[in-house]
This record gives C-alpha cells, structure tokens and sequence, in this order.
C-alpha cells in the first residue's frame, strides 16, 4: 500500500505548475482505480485548509473535491498517534504533521508515502518516502 501526503491532491487541483499537476492527477487516477493507495482524515483536513486559503476555492468547490478524494481508501487518526508522531520527529526531525501522517503509514500497512515534504528516498522506520515530482 502506498500513502498520498496532502501535497499530491492539492497539485492535482492547482494548475501553477502543469508538470505537477499532470503527475499528480495521474497518481490520483490510478488511487482512485487501484484501492492500493490510502489517505488518512488529516489530509483531506489539510487540502481543504489549503484549497480555501491559498488556492481560493469556495466551500462547495472543497466540498466536491473532499468527495472525490474520499473515494481513496481513507483512515482516521488513533490517539495514540500521536506519540509515536512525537518520537518519529525526535528521531528524524520532521515536522509534527508529517510525522503523524508516517505513523497513519505505518500503521495501515504502508511502505511507502509520496510527498515532497520529506527526504526521497529516505526510510522512516519501515516507511520509503517518495518523492514523484
């Protein structure tokens, strides 16, 4: 299983930069088709803080795309999360959100999460990040 980091659905929507939005709408097709992909509550959280604040979008515009990503398999956030996101940023120093996206990773059986946020290439425990842009 593959988890998208949040930045891959907010590129799918943003045209600023074609190139990455091409490659994101074609990781977003292939999650929607595939069921091999998953998302947790937290990025679709994160996409429409950001589609309302930078990219503009109107609530019902949030709201229809939150509908379509919801088709990705999508898992919430376990309390308990949020320690094992505070001892992944101690040991790794990413930021918190990050960390605690690696931990919904890890704990629904990912090896890999895509995202620009983090090193590509890197292992966070038994998680590779992935850098597709």
């Amino acid at each position: 299983m593959t988890f998208l980091d949040t930045n891959i659905l907010v590129y799918s929507v943003d045209g600023k930069d074609p190139v990455k939005q091409g490659i994101a709408r074609k990781i977003l097709i292939e999650a929607l088709v595939s069921r091999e992909y998953l998302i947790s509550a937290q990025v679709l959280n994160e996409f429409s803080n950001i589609a309302l604040l930078k990219l503009t979008m109107s609530i019902q515009e949030v709201r229809r795309f939150v509908e379509i990503f919801g088709q990705i398999n999508v898992v919430s956030i376990d309390r308990s999360w949020t320690d094992k996101a505070l001892s992944l940023k101690e040991k790794f120093g990413t930021q918190f959100f990050d960390s605690l996206l690696l931990v919904a990773a890890e704990e629904n059986g990912c090896d890999t999460i895509l995202t620009e946020d983090l090193n590509d290439g890197q292992m966070y425990g038994s998680v590779k990040a992935i850098d597709p842009f």
